[in-house]
């Protein structure tokens, strides 16, 4: 079918009611999209032939299959545009954050679990924490197994050695070092995001994710309370072992339950990764108060936890003025390889693309539906102007373009990513369906960014999915004068 075909028949019907009831409106104002319907518009949908017309327009073409698309390649460099053009501030009392930070609230960034589906996701703690740091620092969209792709060590766990390694295919850096619980607090609390490793037999079971896991074993820190009415100090914890497809997003832990995890592991030392967002520290970086310190006394009114022994109620005296941020120290020695990695859970990872993401009905509305023997809905009458008529305004021509789908792979657990093209200047819209039903919502993608695949600039389509559900999806674009739309997609294994 022609791209002029295809678009016509992927128009609304109901819109050429609409513009004829505006008239001149219509005239004076610059054309909206009418290739979409709205969020959660409901659908039935007709299978038999493709000149049945379903509820408001749209009419299934089964005899067309859709592209099945392949994941993205785990070596792809694939970073949001939004951190190559930031404006994030830097100075004292500016919290303005980059705009690929999540809008409020912990996490800040997309949870990762490490159980993606890769062939080493067993062993990928540090890169599937490392994938947060960078979206946080940076960015930059990967998984676990894309991280670790980036580097040449393929056999059990890795280092912060190895992710440095990882960053740099980015033309990234990231600051590591062996610190102290005061430092790591104190970048935490000025705004930093941190891979920490640790043995994780020292969290109490009733933290752990995993009761049976006690090796070596790396989580993200992305922000630092204080103690007050919500708890003690405590840091938020996103463990890679966590269920992001049940709805997973990370929870506080107490400070010193996980400073004393990350001193075992390290011999004395927090063995830590970190950045800031935008890539840089603040220059006026918020000072760690006093009463925050390690072993300090809670601040007036304060509970200490159960089975926390207070400090002494002066603050601490050997650091009379707020730490200053540690620097980065990249001659690290290896950490010790811990013991057997944890297991994949049950019902965890990547869903079986083999079953879920194939088939499914083709969807295209149709224009002619109210002019060629019109349905009862269809509106009547004619274009009227009143007082008198206006000049009609001379639009530039339509150009009717393809939008090229490249990639789609699940992300995160519970979330699929789709990567595509769109024409300079336009606006893109991505909207995806269950496949296997005749009625239901049609669903717009919450989130699409502009982001720098290998340099080529693309756009990245991130919407929700569940297990054992058939999805399909399809990219459209907008702006004066241009309308562009993709074939129907499904993701492939």
């Amino acid at each position: 079918m022609t791209i002029l075909g295809l678009v016509t028949r992927f128009v609304l019907a109901a819109a050429i009611g609409l513009g004829g009831t505006l008239g001149v409106a219509a005239l004076t104002a610059p054309p909206t999209s009418n290739l979409l319907p709205g969020l959660e518009t409901p659908f039935e949908l007709t299978a038999d032939t493709g000149d049945e017309v379903a509820a408001f327009g749209l009419s299934a073409i089964p005899d067309e299959t859709p592209v099945t698309l392949q994941a993205l390649p785990d070596d792809a460099v694939l970073q949001l545009v939004s951190f190559v053009e930031s404006d994030q501030g830097t100075g004292a009392g500016e919290n303005t954050r980059p705009g690929w930070l999540l809008p409020s609230g912990y996490p800040r960034v997309p949870p990762i679990t490490q159980f993606d589906g890769g062939p080493l996701e067993r062993s990928n703690c540090t890169m599937a924490s490392g994938a947060m740091l960078a979206r946080l620092g940076y960015g930059i969209v990967a998984t676990g197994s894309q991280m670790r792709a980036l580097q040449a060590d393929r056999e059990g766990g890795t280092s912060l050695a190895d992710l440095a390694l990882a960053f740099q295919k980015y033309g990234v850096t990231l600051s590591r070092g062996a610190i102290s619980p005061l430092q790591l607090r104190a970048l935490l609390y000025a705004g930093a995001g941190a891979v920490l490793q640790v043995t994780y037999g020292a969290i109490p079971v009733s933290l752990r994710l995993q009761a049976n896991f006690t090796g070596g074993h790396a989580i993200y820190l992305d922000g630092f309370r204080p103690a007050g009415l919500d708890g003690p100090a405590a840091y938020y914890v996103v463990d890679p072992l966590g269920p992001t497809w049940a709805g997973y997003k990370g929870t506080w832990w107490p400070a010193d339950m996980v400073e004393a995890a990350a001193l075992g592991f390290g011999g004395g030392k927090a063995f830590t990764a970190w950045a800031f967002p935008g890539g840089a520290a603040p220059a006026n970086p918020a000072p760690l108060p006093p009463d925050a310190f390690p072993g300090a006394s809670p601040a007036p009114g304060v509970t200490p936890a159960p089975g926390v022994t207070p400090g002494p109620s002066e603050s601490p005296t050997e650091i009379p003025s707020a730490p200053p941020l540690p620097p980065s120290d990249p001659s690290l020695p290896v950490p010790p390889a811990g013991d057997d990695p944890p297991a994949v859970p049950p019902g965890g990872g990547t869903p079986d693309l083999g079953g879920i993401f194939q088939g499914g009905i083709d969807l295209r509305p149709s224009l002619a539906v109210c002019i060629v023997n019109p349905p009862a809905w269809c509106p009547d009458g004619i274009i009227g102007f009143w007082p008198k008529a206006v000049p009609l305004v001379t639009l530039p021509p339509l150009q009717l373009v393809d939008i090229g789908l490249l990639f789609a792979n699940p992300i995160g657990g519970g979330l699929m990513q789709v990567v595509f093209n769109i024409p300079d200047g336009s606006t893109p819209f991505l909207q995806f369906w269950n496949a296997d039903q005749g009625s239901g919502p049609l669903k717009t993608a919450p989130s699409i960014e502009a982001a720098l695949l290998n340099g080529a600039k693309v756009q990245v389509a991130t919407f929700p999915i569940e297990l054992g559900v058939n999805y399909n999806f399809v990219a459209s674009a907008q702006a004066l004068g241009i309308k562009a739309i993709s074939q129907v997609g499904t993701a492939g294994p």
